[in-house]
């Protein structure tokens, strides 16, 4: 396989963000929380990551308590959980006093796991630093004052947008289509890799210590293996974040303050005013066309799912902005 850079190996750090999801969310039939995380560690354990970090929401578990098992069994597995907010409610969409609010409201939860982590990282919801100045500077300002280092995302590979699909063709019982989608999403992540990593490359003039994103979601239990084999292929080396965060790359927040839906990477990219190939992924729009059902496009249900979610942290919505 053509190695993802022409300069060598590149470090990469796997975070795993929402092993919950989100409150509302639907759950293909056969997946579940615990189901999606044991084959995350499962796989982890295969390739030798340790000490990966989780950042989760935990407003599912208001309502089935019997969900925190899952911090459970990745604290077994030698992981660490760290915070991610309450409600996963954008900071574009909130204040700065509610969004300190929902990170506390998490910290009371997580705390038992938490502070068992060797860094308190935090991770903005949707990697949203803030759509104003003063929301931005309030928000890192407690952040400091309360010993958390924010932790960037620089690669994903938009994966939240499979869910729609996939879970469309369980409904259908497409085995062929299912067959087909799972191969598109390993494909997307090594793209994607391989495409952002270009951009740093061109900016930056070497690979910084990549951290990589994927969620909690039924297709990267069924592909989370593929991935880290076809990365392992291609170059990579697996890191823990604690390494990745000491390259300055990481521990300095982008000067660039927007509402766009733009990681790490991207927000360098949009301020330098240098392309990314296809991205975000032509793939997301293409899967789209998998059993289409009422009410089931991608953007409908994504739309309730986190217009209810801003809705109860009292925020004012707005969908995503690529």
């Amino acid at each position: 396989m053509r190695p993802i850079s022409p300069l060598g190996k590149v470090k990469l750090a796997v975070t795993v963000d929402d092993l919950l999801l989100w409150k509302g969310i639907p759950w293909a039939t056969g997946y579940n929380p615990l189901s999606v995380t044991r084959s995350l560690t499962s796989a982890f354990a295969r390739f030798g990551l340790k000490g990966v970090y989780a950042f989760s929401g935990t407003a599912p578990a208001t309502d089935d308590p019997a969900l925190l098992r899952v911090f459970d069994h990745w604290a077994e597995e030698g992981h660490w959980i760290s915070n991610h907010t309450h409600y996963h409610a954008n900071l574009n969409w909130l204040d700065e006093h509610h969004y300190v609010e929902d990170i506390e409201r998490t910290e009371a939860v997580i705390d038992r796991w938490s502070a068992c982590s060797p860094v308190k990282y935090f991770r903005y919801a949707m990697d949203n630093w803030g759509n104003t100045q003063q929301k931005f500077d309030a928000v890192a300002t407690y952040l400091k004052l309360n010993n958390y280092t924010a932790a960037p995302i620089n690669v994903w590979f938009y994966d939240t947008e499979f869910i729609g699909a996939h879970y469309r063709a369980v409904l259908a019982g497409d085995q062929m289509a299912l067959s087909g989608l799972r191969d598109t999403f390993v494909q997307t992540a090594v793209n994607q890799l391989r495409h952002q990593s270009a951009a740093a490359r061109t900016m930056f003039g070497r690979d910084p210590a990549y951290i990589w994103l994927i969620h909690g979601t039924p297709l990267a239990a069924d592909c989370i293996d593929r991935i880290l084999e076809e990365f392992e292929r291609a170059g990579v080396e697996f890191i823990g974040l604690e390494e990745a965060m000491r390259d300055p790359f990481n521990s300095q927040p982008v000067p660039l303050i927007t509402p766009r839906f733009l990681n790490h990477i991207q927000k360098w990219a949009d301020l330098r005013s240098v392309g990314i190939e296809d991205c975000p992924p032509a793939a997301i729009t293409e899967i789209e066309k998998i059993h289409p059902m009422p009410g089931l496009a991608t953007p409908e249900f994504m739309y309730r799912v986190f217009k209810a979610i801003s809705d109860e942290a009292e925020g004012v919505f707005f969908p995503k902005m690529y």
